[in-house]
């Protein structure tokens, strides 16, 4: 899951403008490609209306009494953190990857065991002998949710969008892509500009979208999507900003049937809030960022956490150079970033300075392992390069003063500041956290503290993490915290800092945050890619991670933990992935929301769907039988609403709350 663990500006200002409503509602004119699905738009436009007068009128709809009733099976999930869009071009939260997977494709999946790669759209991948000529042999059959045929079209178009229009997450999927052509309805080559060995299983991690919705728009990324039409088991059909999205069945679903009707995510100001619907049985499932709330839920009746284990790291980022390096290419200098962060021994004593053991202990209450290298320890086997002692980076004051001191970093004021060689600017920091995340907000006081201890001053401060996306892009900052979920191939991690993933110009997205360009690493990277031997490539893997780590662009704080708490008493069923404690929602696949069901329904030893008793049921077979889902009562204003739910992390980055 290439994201962001909270919302990074990928033309973020843009998204947040368009969240006043006007991102509710498709574009004017636009449909959805068909011509013909008028009137099903029209009941669905009754369907959404009549509940929402229901609501705003003082009506109330009882979740749990509707099920018993034989009413829809709502599954809710609560949450702090909210979607930015439904269109996959502008994509790169982890929140949104949820809405994706259960709604679109993918040519390849990944397996609930491992992430390994399974069939999904398409049933088999052939390889020309010299590694440049992918062909694809897709499913037959599907249809979209609006009727029409789901065809090697679709997919054909889709890759070839995402690339011409530099979609924000997707496009970087598809730079070794030269062509791609439908052969017929159910055949795709794929051919690569070299050698390479990625497209040969679910390295292409991009939803296949309909063809015939998209292929109007000259400016598809202005297209808000909503309602989607998509090809998985759910589709969004209300979403209102700051309080829920509701995803329904989708009638042209063809996989296995799935045991809940709909899905709701409810958003909430904060985290308590979270723990105390979940404790009152208002939702049934949540993500937590901060420990100590998370702990608070653990032994509360009738619920069940449990710490997930993904690809995942925060980190804290540092300006090296917006406003000082050459213009290359698309990018033009600008920001206003410390000057002294373009020298690598100080990005260096920072990272020497910073203390990931400790910050593990007392932030994040022991439950994230320590970092070190932009490779989490969830990775492809042998992929992950682990610094030896002789070039570890390990917390030492003492000798991060000495190399500030041989740089010809001195305090020849005596103010207990730093200033550059020759007594120049002092190294005074700007260093940004996210009020999203109350973990970078603890951790501040830590690394200001060690900071301090070095000759170094920062100002810290909290923003909402669109504001700090903005920021980012514009190259306004010396110190930043973020985090990130990679896939399972380092190769989406190690790409996001090649010299052309920079935020071009100061206004547009890019992924190398902290404008770190080492040409060296450019030409590395190009060679790992089109390197057919396995164990090759895991060498080029290794000291593309060794070059990074030395050169300090980034301190990883630590690996992020996925907190996860569910009620035992309404649902079951959930899958891990990967197993045994990884995402039991799972943003990678749909067969975490495909198994969940009711506690107490009879799935008939597993051959009703997905996720049978004895079979995939994952942590929450062994709940107390209860019947259906408890009541959820959601009001509007001073009444209540219906089922909502939000749900968290992982981008691409994890997704935080959109305040000024």
């Amino acid at each position: 899951m290439r994201a962001r663990r909270v919302p990074s500006a990928a033309g973020r200002g843009a998204l947040a403008r368009n969240r006043d409503g006007r991102g509710m509602m498709r574009s004017e004119g636009a449909g959805n490609g068909t011509g013909g699905d008028t009137m099903g738009r029209i009941w669905r436009l009754i369907r959404v209306f009549t509940v929402g007068a229901m609501l705003v009128g003082g009506g109330s709809v009882g979740i749990a009494s509707a099920q018993e009733d034989d009413g829809p099976v709502v599954f809710t999930i609560g949450s702090t953190d909210e979607i930015t869009t439904l269109n996959p071009l502008k994509v790169y939260l982890a929140s949104e990857y949820y809405i994706l997977a259960w709604s679109y494709h993918l040519p390849f999946s990944f397996a609930p065991e491992d992430l390994s790669a399974v069939p999904d759209l398409a049933t088999d991948v052939e390889v020309s002998e010299d590694g440049m000529t992918f062909t694809y042999t897709l499913q037959g059959g599907l249809t979209w949710s609006d009727g029409q045929p789901m065809t090697a079209e679709d997919m054909a178009f889709t890759m070839q969008m995402y690339q011409d229009s530099h979609a924000y997450i997707f496009s970087g999927y598809l730079t070794l892509m030269d062509s791609i052509e439908a052969v017929d309805e159910t055949t795709v080559v794929l051919r690569s500009k070299q050698p390479t060995s990625l497209y040969a299983g679910n390295y292409l991690y991009a939803y296949v979208l309909p063809k015939h919705v998209w292929e109007g728009f000259d400016r598809p990324k202005q297209f808000e999507n909503y309602p989607n039409v998509g090809s998985g088991p759910f589709l969004v059909e209300e979403w209102r900003t700051g309080e829920f999205i509701r995803m329904v069945r989708n009638p042209e679903w063809s996989g296995p049937e799935p045991y809940i009707d709909e899905v709701v995510w409810r958003y909430f100001k904060s985290q308590d809030a979270v723990a105390e619907a979940l404790k009152a049985g208002e939702i049934d499932f949540a993500y937590f960022t901060a420990p100590n709330i998370f702990n608070s839920v653990k032994d509360e009746p009738n619920i069940e956490t449990m710490v997930g284990v993904l690809p995942s790291f925060d980190e804290i980022g540092m300006n090296t150079g917006s406003a000082y390096q050459d213009p290359d290419g698309a990018f033009v200098p600008h920001g206003d970033g410390h000057p002294a962060l373009t020298d690598v021994m100080v990005r260096r004593a920072i990272r020497m300075a910073i203390d990931s053991q400790q910050l593990s202990e007392k932030v994040y209450l022991g439950y994230a392992p320590p970092g070190d290298t932009i490779v989490p320890p969830v990775t492809i086997a042998g992929a992950r390069w682990e610094p030896p002692e002789e070039e570890r980076l390990a917390w030492d004051i003492e000798a991060a003063n000495a190399l500030l001191d041989e740089a010809g970093y001195l305090d020849t004021d005596g103010d207990g500041v730093r200033e550059m060689p020759g007594g120049g600017q002092p190294l005074e920091f700007r260093y940004f956290v996210r009020t999203s995340d109350q973990t970078t907000i603890d951790a501040a006081p830590f690394v200001q503290s060690w900071l301090e201890q070095i000759g170094i001053k920062t100002e810290v401060t909290a923003m909402s993490s669109g504001r700090l996306g903005d920021v980012i892009n514009a190259g306004e900052y010396d110190l930043f915290d973020w985090g990130w979920i990679p896939d399972i191939d380092p190769n989406s991690i190690l790409s996001y800092f090649t010299c052309d993933q920079r935020p071009p110009d100061g206004t547009s997205y890019g992924n190398n945050d902290a404008y770190y360009c080492n040409p060296a690493y450019d030409e590395l990277f190009l060679q790992q890619q089109s390197e057919l031997d396995p164990q090759r490539r895991l060498e080029m893997i290794h000291e593309l991670q060794r070059i990074f780590y030395n050169d300090a662009a980034y301190v990883v704080k630590w690996y992020s933990p996925l907190l996860q708490a569910y009620r035992t008493d309404t649902f079951t069923g959930y899958i891990p992935q990967p197993q045994p404690e990884g995402d039991l929602l799972s943003g990678y696949s749909r067969d975490a929301i495909l198994s969940i069901r009711p506690v107490g329904l009879d799935v008939g030893g597993g051959d009703a769907g997905a996720g049978g008793e004895d079979e995939g049921a994952g942590p929450g077979t062994g709940a107390e039988t209860r019947g259906v889902s408890a009541g959820v009562w959601i009001g509007i204003g001073a009444g209540v609403v219906v089922l909502v739910t939000a749900i968290l992390l992982l981008r691409r980055r994890r997704t935080g709350e959109d305040e000024a």
